[in-house]
């Protein structure tokens, strides 16, 4: 049994007030992802609700970097195999200055080490795993071991994602699941988006409409998607601009390919790669695409209409959680281009169809993601045991 904490009516139920315990989030990944965003905008609300709250990275992690930059108590412990005795011992020893009771990891390295080290450093923890992708738990036996006996509890960030996470997995206790979306500060992310002026950098005309995608560059997105609807719409809306924004290992191939078919001339189809303001490329944008083949609760989507983006979008894994077709945006099958095509023309060419699609899904953001509520459910879910 799945215990859902998704919808309007359950993301409103506030629980009772969770005692202040010390909870240590764990991330061994050094670049910038949706999972580390997550990881430190929990760790952000749950000390600002009175926890104790301490962030392990790898050295030369971004996600340090930024809790640093929001004041939080952050540790640098070099994570490398299994049973790297000092990659455990130096979790271990942060588990004990922190007097750890609760562990959050996102990957399955995160998950084993952090176990070890528990017991090495005297720690009787609860560890909360969560999972943000539909890749399966793998089925060795340290995997099997370290989710069946030392995972208390797993969030998934969308329903879908449990069947595609737990689908190699029969023995794995689907009681221990809490199925709870991603979440959105409204307000923050809008005063974020109006501190950049995109249009202006670019020298965009306010009559252009620009058509973005935002994202880790690769398979996984489909982004040559995107690069095959510039290029069939390219002759009927020849002054639209499109943005791609991210970095990935097929970033280089994608920029070839797009260069070979002409889509950089005229910066008609423009490579942004990484940017720290993705809110105000987004605030300069008119529609947001999303073509992905693989996907969790893409934050990209979540934020985009917050900030009043229409959407057209794949039906992978989570995204028809966020997305409703139809009333926020246009949602296509997975590969299937020509319909994908075919939605980018409609919302480009119909001014009022993205209006309309924009408010709605502004409005569904704030009333079911809305960030506050979402972290009460977090909060419940990491540190109240009923003990």
């Amino acid at each position: 049994m799945t215990n859902l904490d998704t919808g309007p009516s359950t993301l409103a139920a506030r629980p009772q007030p969770v005692a202040p315990r010390s909870v240590v989030f764990i991330s061994s990944l050094r670049l910038w992802g949706g999972g580390e965003k997550w990881m430190l905008e929990t760790a952000v609300a749950m000390r600002r609700r009175g926890h104790r709250v301490t962030m392990i990275v790898q050295p030369g992690a971004a996600l340090g970097d930024r809790a640093r930059d929001a004041n939080l108590e952050v540790f640098e412990v070099r994570m490398a195999g299994l049973v790297d005795p000092r990659s455990l011992h130096g979790l271990a020893g942060v588990l004990r200055h922190a007097r750890a009771e609760v562990i959050c990891a996102n990957l399955d390295k995160e998950i084993r080490q952090s176990r070890f080290a528990a017991l090495m450093a005297g720690r009787n923890v609860r560890l909360v795993a969560r999972r943000g992708s539909p890749d399966a738990i793998k089925t060795a036996w340290h995997y099997r071991a370290a989710y069946q006996f030392g995972v208390d509890r797993l969030i998934c960030n969308a329903e879908s994602l449990v069947t595609s996470v737990c689908r190699s997995a029969p023995w794995f206790d689907r009681r221990k699941v809490r199925v709870i979306p991603n979440g959105v500060d409204v307000a923050a992310l809008a005063a974020r988006a109006a501190q950049g002026d995109l249009r202006a950098e670019l020298d965009l005309d306010p009559d252009t409409v620009v058509i973005s995608c935002v994202g880790e560059v690769g398979w996984r997105k489909g982004q040559e998607h995107v690069l095959a609807a510039a290029e069939r719409l390219r002759e009927q809306y020849p002054s639209a601009v499109w943005l791609i924004t991210g970095e990935g290992d097929g970033l280089q191939d994608l920029t070839d390919r797009a260069r070979a078919r002409g889509l950089l001339d005229a910066g008609y189809l423009r490579f942004l790669g990484f940017r720290r303001d993705v809110p105000a490329v987004m605030r300069a944008s008119d529609l947001l695409v999303l073509p992905s083949r693989s996907e969790g609760f893409p934050n990209t989507l979540l934020e985009g209409m917050a900030l009043g983006l229409p959407v057209a979008a794949s039906r992978a894994d989570g995204i028809p959680e966020l997305v409703v077709h139809g009333e926020t945006g246009l949602l296509h099958a997975i590969d299937d281009r020509e319909s994908f095509v075919d939605d980018v023309a409609r919302l480009v060419g119909d001014t009022d169809l993205r209006r309309r699609f924009g408010e709605a899904g502004r409005a569904r953001a704030t009333a079911v993601f809305g960030q506050e509520a979402v972290m009460e459910r977090v909060e419940a879910c990491l540190l109240d045991w009923g003990e």
